[in-house]
């Protein structure tokens, strides 16, 4: 598995629903959606558990490092707003469950079979073919994955590298876009070059003002993460050897996480 095919399936991701991706790919509201998701796959593999609930999700205090109550509920508010959770009925008016919309599973389910492909490519594995097979191994796998990446401090709290994009409105599809430029296979040194870069084609590939893109990309530059050797914002821009050590260790974690509870759940639904 490559780097830059890992980073290409997730920007593939997010031009299927950019609305709905552009608003959870900033980390902090990733990681709200991410325990949303893992309370309602829980419940829909074990009864016992309790309904998907604002005010569960406002509770739960693994959040509370990334965003007070009053956010979280903010989060789902708009998050309900990009049709990803709906209200269902209850026979208690009080309790106001949350269901996970057609269009949101079909979009986490293609989240979460791109990582499987991406293991597969790594190992040689079947993780892929058995997901389609299989529709309970998402509900399974996902909240223990979930759970492990909201409580790892080397998810949640990622190098300053990494922060510089992930914890901005802009979110994560930025850096992945970066990445993704860099050629499959090509030695790492302190500056990958990786050819023309200009804000305003990024602005709108992701549909944000290119003040904003700037804004991020100077912050990112001023670290010494990237930056342009010819005219400004053109061509011969390249991308810091820490910047993709440091994003390729980030999204370890990530496969790390998915691939030891993809294992578990084949374990718990199979034997």
């Amino acid at each position: 598995m490559s780097l830059t095919e890992a980073a290409s399936r997730l920007i593939a991701i997010y031009h299927e629903a950019p609305r709905a991706v552009r608003y959870t790919s900033d980390l902090r509201r990733w990681l709200v959606a991410q325990a949303a998701l893992a309370f309602y796959f829980e419940r829909r593999t074990d009864a016992s558990c309790e309904d998907l609930t604002v005010t569960r999700l406002t509770e739960f205090a693994p959040l509370h490092q990334f965003a007070s109550r009053n956010t979280i509920a903010s989060y789902i508010a708009q998050m309900r707003q990009y049709k990803l959770f709906t209200e269902r009925e209850s026979p208690d008016k009080r309790l106001r469950p949350l269901a996970l919309s057609e269009a949101a599973e079909h979009l986490i389910r293609n989240w979460f079979d791109s990582h499987m492909a991406s293991l597969d490519r790594l190992d040689g594995g079947e993780r892929l073919a058995l997901s389609q097979a299989d529709p309970r191994l998402l509900y399974y796998s996902h909240p223990p994955a979930a759970r492990a990446l909201i409580a790892d401090p080397r998810w949640n709290d990622p190098p300053e590298s990494v922060r510089t994009f992930t914890f901005t409105n802009l979110g994560s599809n930025v850096i992945h876009d970066l990445v993704a430029r860099f050629p499959s296979g090509n030695t790492l040194s302190e500056r990958c070059y990786v050819g023309e870069l200009r804000p305003g084609d990024l602005a709108s590939r992701y549909h944000v003002s290119r003040t904003q893109i700037v804004r991020v990309l100077n912050r990112a530059r001023a670290l010494g993460d990237i930056g342009w050797d010819g005219s400004q914002y053109g061509e011969k821009f390249w991308i810091s050897a820490r910047l993709i050590e440091d994003y390729r260790g980030w999204q370890a974690v990530k496969f790390e996480a998915l691939s030891r509870s993809m294992s578990d759940a084949c374990a718990q639904i199979y034997i």
